[in-house]
């Protein structure tokens, strides 16, 4: 071979090498060319873990890989930064699906992507039963049936179906709610029949439980609450009064209040004044908490909230936050009318519902992003709780359903079968559900057609 051929070679080399070199640097930096836009960009991943292990997880329609067996997860990387699709797919399960953004440098992960079966096993735990409540210790609750004459309660242990407890009280009415002290030792059950509403004192720790009238309490008394630290003494707010009752004894605490919250031993209240103070259970000034009044204006309806380490009040459609150091209530003003308020368990979101819509509130939140993000939007909603920090849980018209709350890209919610085969031949047609989940025991208890129904784990 001539020497200027060979040279010609060498340089031909040179030139190759200088060319893919930085080509090869870039590929194996995780650069890639973006042939819609034209240019060489960083690329992403993907991190999906999903509980139980899926079967399989597609990216895009075309990538596609089983979880590892031992961490339930899957990575996949060098992806274009646009929006991805993610399907995840496991027999028996609902399929989850969702698209994405993908950033430059960055891993996209969906870290707690819960699959749900599409068929749920349910078992009867009590017929003919009107209403029920589940105790803050997820381990007893208490179910009523209204007869012609009385209402018939009866209290069970949750390991202990069957062994159940019962009392009544002679009157009949409808049961509006059941507020239970801490530790689930006793509870006001409050019933109304047209315009009388009467209440009754719940002991549960008797042999034989009992209820007892509260004669001092009519329809004007508001926001009756246990004493945490004393299950015998309640209070009570009437005609702008806040009163203790212990041992049949009414007594008057503080004068001109609004709303209150018991809590650490000290009671925070608001006052006509619309100032926030603190004092002792006698009712003793402690400090004032507020320096600026509160822009309320005419309010029917108040409630102090301790939600996630933080001091609310909600004041009918209005919400406000305390703000520590200014001393001020700040209106944080929700996108709703109505609403209830439920804190996730690691207390860093709020669902905010009514009848038609579910919105989230997020302290994590990045700066400039929106304060509450739409999470369902529907009809006749009458519950939301919290399955476990990533998910809820909620009843619409005569549906249960199961939605995530990350609203990156699109929501994913599945809807429980309404039909429920609880033997060969009984079927169950789920119809204006009440419901629960216990998070104790990952069950989901449902209240229909008058047959209180608990299902299979729903989670892990």
């Amino acid at each position: 071979m001539k020497k200027k051929i060979r040279l010609i070679i060498l340089l031909v080399c040179v030139v190759c090498f200088f060319v893919a070199a930085p080509v090869l640097v870039l590929y194996s930096m995780g650069y890639r060319v973006d042939f819609a836009k034209m240019k060489i960009t960083a690329t992403g991943g993907i991190y999906v873990r999903t509980f139980p292990i899926a079967g399989q997880i597609i990216v895009d329609s075309k990538i596609s890989g089983k979880p590892n067996i031992f961490s339930n997860s899957f990575f996949i990387q060098s992806l274009l930064p646009s929006p991805h699709t993610v399907l995840v797919k496991k027999d028996g399960y609902y399929d989850y699906f969702k698209t994405i953004p993908v950033q430059e440098n960055q891993v996209t992960k969906l870290e707690n992507v819960l699959l749900f079966k599409k068929i749920l096993t349910f078992g009867e735990l009590a017929d003919k039963v009107d209403y029920f409540s589940v105790a803050p210790n997820n381990q007893n609750f208490t179910t009523a049936t209204v007869g012609a004459k009385d209402i018939t309660f009866s209290y069970f242990s949750f390991d202990a179906i069957g062994q159940d407890k019962t009392f009544s009280i002679p009157q009949i009415g409808k049961i509006s709610d059941i507020k239970w002290f801490d530790d689930s030792s006793r509870a006001i059950i409050i019933v109304e029949n047209k315009n009388i509403v009467s209440y009754y004192l719940l002991d549960s720790t008797l042999l034989k439980p009992t209820a007892t009238l509260l004669s001092y309490l009519d329809k004007n008394a508001q926001q009756i609450s246990f004493n945490p630290q004393n299950s015998q003494e309640l209070f009570f707010i009437k005609n702008d009064v806040l009163y203790s009752a212990k041992n049949g004894k009414v007594s008057p605490v503080l004068n001109g209040t609004l709303a209150y919250k018991i809590s650490g031993g000290n009671i925070l209240w608001l006052s006509t004044d619309e100032l926030l103070y603190s004092s002792d259970l006698s009712g003793k000034l402690i400090e004032q908490i507020t320096d600026k009044k509160a822009t309320i204006g005419s309010i029917k309806n108040y409630a102090i909230l301790s939600l996630s380490g933080k001091t609310f009040l909600q004041a009918d459609d209005s919400l406000f936050l305390l703000n520590q150091s200014t001393k001020t209530l700040e209106n944080i003003a929700p996108p709703a009318t109505d609403y209830k308020i439920s804190a996730s368990p690691d207390n860093k979101n709020l669902a905010l519902y009514n009848n038609n819509k579910i919105y989230l509130y997020s302290f994590s939140r990045s700066e400039g992003s929106p304060e509450y993000n739409e999470i369902f939007l529907g009809t006749n909603i009458a519950d939301c709780q919290w399955l476990n920090n990533d998910y809820i849980v909620f009843t619409s018209e005569d549906k249960i359903i199961i939605s995530e709350i990350d609203y990156r890209g699109n929501i994913n919610s599945v809807t429980l079968l309404q039909t429920i085969n609880i033997s060969p031949d009984i079927t169950i047609y789920i119809k204006n559900p009440d419901m629960f989940f216990n998070r104790q025991d990952n069950k989901l208890y449902v209240l229909t057609n008058g047959t209180l129904l608990s299902s299979e784990k729903i989670t892990q």
